[in-house]
């Protein structure tokens, strides 16, 4: 045996130092990557420019409009809080503290209130197939619309049925506005549904 170190006592040498130098290099990537880790708070991608079917046609056959997606990380009021939901009235994010869990619906401590405070009636239910799930997506929009440019609360419950004899999955996207919203908004809907 001490032959056999003696006569390969270079190679195995050299082997070592070259296993060395991995880990150290693999050592130092490591650490690299944490340093220069940036804080994911806010994850934005603005595609403001970019139309949706540019962008999505290959899975989705939508009709264009803009879009923008924005992903956060953390609760809106408790920067260092990672966010554990969403509500469903303002969609901003919020932390274990800041998050009201409903009857499996999640709101903010104020549209908590909001929710509360009014009743509140279901005016679609559309339904959308894996060939067709684009169908629902105008509900969203209209939805965030109506919350963004005139403060009008709603929320959207999506329910999940599996279609036995086909094989495959369909939602029912509901669309839920006050008592008293119902009217106007069924209209606004309808209209809004035919714009896009």
């Amino acid at each position: 045996m001490s032959q056999f170190l003696q006569n390969n006592l270079v190679a195995i040498i050299v082997f070592l130092l070259l296993l060395i130098f991995l880990l150290m290099g693999s050592m130092i990537f490591i650490l690299c990557k944490l340093v220069l880790r940036t804080k994911p708070a806010d994850f934005v991608i603005d595609t403001s420019t970019v139309l949706a079917d540019e962008v999505l046609s290959p899975l989705l056959k939508i009709k264009k409009h803009e879009i923008s997606l924005v992903e956060k990380y953390y609760c809106i009021h408790h920067t260092e809080a990672p966010s554990v939901g969403s509500c469903l009235i303002c969609e901003e994010v919020f932390c274990v503290d800041c998050l009201v869990d409903h009857e499996s619906m999640h709101f903010c401590k104020e549209h908590f209130r909001t929710y509360a405070n009014y009743k509140w009636q279901q005016i679609t239910d559309t339904r959308t197939t894996p060939d067709t799930p684009e169908d629902g997506l105008y509900i969203y929009n209209f939805k965030r619309d109506i919350w963004l440019n005139k403060n009008i609360p709603s929320f959207v419950m999506t329910h999940y049925k599996i279609n036995i004899e086909n094989d495959y999955i369909e939602s029912f996207i509901q669309l839920n506005v006050r008592i008293e919203d119902v009217t106007k908004l069924s209209l606004e809907l309808e209209n809004y549904k035919a714009q896009v």
